[in-house]
């Protein structure tokens, strides 16, 4: 059961959910209609997050030194992040490299798991005709994130805008089902 301070919180606070849900309506429309800018956008935010994490992780290497025996594992993570950063920042096409790799790395990762799944079924004594055709699904889209870099990055971009609509709806409905719940315990 739910405290009841933070029952009455979300009852009288039904329209947060609300707003953040005529937010993500709004970010995911403006996504799909200027890709453009918010593919800008996502460059500077990798490109200044790798900074950042850099410069964190440069920080903590020194400061940590006399404690932390692997203290330069930080500092050589901090040296590549920093420098991909400021790569970035210089050079916006290596944001969109970031984003290529990333998703072929993960479609080639989903792919090895598929195929240890299928290993350990046959070793079960199970069939694992599908885990395989998952993995060659897998290694197939991770070939192909490589081969069509830009059709890898306006696909991320459409994901990150439906993805956005979905949670949008989501919020709404949450805010007007808390709504109702709030005005029903208000008359009983």
């Amino acid at each position: 059961m739910i405290p009841a301070h933070i029952a009455t919180a979300v009852q009288h606070h039904w329209w947060l959910f609300l707003l953040r849900g005529i937010a993500a309506l709004a970010f995911g429309v403006l996504t799909l209609a200027w890709p453009g800018a918010t593919l800008l956008v996502l460059m500077a935010f990798i490109a200044a997050y790798a900074l950042v994490d850099g410069i964190v992780a440069l920080v903590y290497a020194f400061r940590l030194r006399a404690m932390f025996d692997r203290w330069w594992v930080l500092l050589v993570q901090g040296l590549i992040s920093g420098s991909f950063g400021v790569l970035a920042f210089i050079y916006p096409t290596v944001s969109l490299a970031y984003i290529v790799v990333s998703v072929s790395l993960w479609m080639l990762l989903a792919s090895i798991v598929q195929f240890l799944l299928a290993r350990a079924q046959r070793a079960m004594g199970a069939a694992a005709g599908w885990s395989v055709l998952g993995g060659f699904l897998s290694l197939a889209l991770a070939a192909a994130a490589v081969v069509y870099p830009r059709l890898t990055v306006t696909t991320v971009l459409a994901l990150i805008a439906w993805f956005a609509l979905v949670v949008g709806a989501v919020q709404l409905v949450v805010a007007f089902r808390v709504r109702s719940f709030a005005r029903a315990l208000t008359t009983a």
